[in-house]
């Protein structure tokens, strides 16, 4: 079982490292290159679609992987459509507004086909799972930034869902885990390719949905702090940027430059530095949230 194991999270692992390639070509061939503006830190062009190969490999593992299909079937549904959403906008520009709509009804489908809970524990999910996905998209703001967090959620989440028994939804952080540390070299600075809205509004969904399902399935509110421990750097991130913006009376989904990073940067940190510090602050709060299940 280890060996089997083993050799799939390795698969994961090499089957995201190989499609940066094929990620980039799309990307120049259909023209989903982000450019530098004022409010960016890249100095150059770069793809942006390399969400496409963790994206790829953790949904073709999880596709052929033995688990139960009411994991399985809600999660690939919802996932697909996210990343269809996150796609129409790297390569349309889709407004504010088109996308949340598109990760509402991303999320419906997920909730949907997952009936197991109350109307209000439906309701709760939802909000969550669209929540974290614009948090995840939201810190996609430097080189390794999301990436990296995502990584340390994933291994964090992982070791909760082991702790409190849940092998399908542990197994998929896992495979998650992988998948995401394939693209995490070709997104290292100078990054070659971004990971562009498919990859971060996947990524945050996913994120979003094994650890509502996680907090549900558990009924443990040691686990809810857990979760929310590990979620709290970019949860953080987005509610200040979202009231911030209501309180200079601008709009709450418009892009700007008051994000962590942006501060980070202000203050003279360079991105790499500024990077890092963001994501060991977040790895700190995952570690809490697993060491308060672990006691």
């Amino acid at each position: 079982m280890f060996f089997v194991c083993f050799s799939t999270f390795l698969c994961v692992f090499f089957l995201s490292f190989s499609l940066f390639g094929a990620s980039k070509v799309l990307a120049l061939r259909i023209g989903a290159i982000d450019y530098p503006n004022n409010r960016k830190a890249h100095a150059t062009p770069t793809a942006r679609l390399g969400g496409l190969s963790f994206f790829v490999s953790f949904s073709l593992l999880i596709f052929l992987f033995p688990m139960a299909k009411e994991i399985k079937i809600p999660l690939l549904a919802g996932g697909i459509t996210m990343f269809l959403v996150g796609f129409t906008d790297d390569y349309l520009k889709l407004s504010p507004f088109a996308k949340l709509i598109g990760q509402i009804f991303a999320s419906l489908i997920y909730i949907l086909l997952n009936q197991e809970s109350s109307i209000l524990a439906n309701a709760l999910a939802l909000l969550w799972i669209v929540f974290i996905t614009n948090a995840t998209n939201l810190i996609d703001g430097l080189d390794m930034l999301a990436s990296g967090i995502g990584l340390g959620q994933s291994l964090c989440l992982f070791v909760v869902a082991l702790i409190f028994g849940f092998w399908d939804i542990a197994l998929c952080f896992a495979v998650l885990f992988f998948a995401i540390l394939g693209f995490l070299p070709h997104n290292f600075p100078q990054a070659k390719i971004f990971m562009g809205d498919c990859g971060s509004l996947f990524l945050g969904f996913v994120l979003g949905a094994l650890s509502s399902k996680l907090i549900i399935e558990s009924g443990s509110a040691l686990c809810l702090i857990a979760v929310l421990l590990i979620f709290r750097l970019p949860s953080a991130d987005t509610l200040q940027s979202f009231f911030r913006r209501l309180i200079k009376r601008k709009n709450p989904f418009a892009a700007d430059k008051g994000h962590f990073h942006h501060l980070l940067l202000n203050i003279g940190f360079s991105k790499e530095c500024s990077a890092l510090a963001l994501i060991f602050t977040s790895l700190v709060f995952g570690f809490l949230g697993v060491l308060l299940v672990v006691i």
